[in-house]
């Protein structure tokens, strides 16, 4: 049995163990014919190995920029549905207006 074989074997002897819904690793072992110090040795063998994950590649695009529009500051404010969007050289005095609306209508 090779080595992956035989940590597949245990992978599957512990998700057996823990989907049978018996209370111990000892009574489990027992009705399975598996040796309990065995057992023991795996589960915290596999507990601890790292797992390998595998992050997708990345991909870079190409932007050109020469034909990009100037950008400006922005400032947008969301509250549930409903959001602002506030541009640089915005009138102070109507976001005050529709600041105060907003609280008179926000329980």
């Amino acid at each position: 049995m090779s080595v992956d074989e035989r940590k597949q074997m245990w992978e599957d002897r512990i998700d057996a163990y823990r989907s049978s819904g018996v209370p111990s690793v000892k009574a489990w072992c027992e009705q399975n014919q598996v040796g309990v110090q065995s057992m023991y040795s795996w589960m915290k063998r596999l507990e601890t190995e790292p797992t390998h994950v595998a992050y997708p590649l990345t991909q870079w695009v190409a932007i050109d920029s020469s034909n990009s529009i100037e950008e400006t500051a922005t400032l947008t404010v969301k509250v549930g549905d409903v959001s602002i969007e506030i541009k640089e050289g915005f009138s102070h005095s109507l976001l005050n207006e529709v600041l105060q609306v907003l609280q008179s209508h926000v329980k």
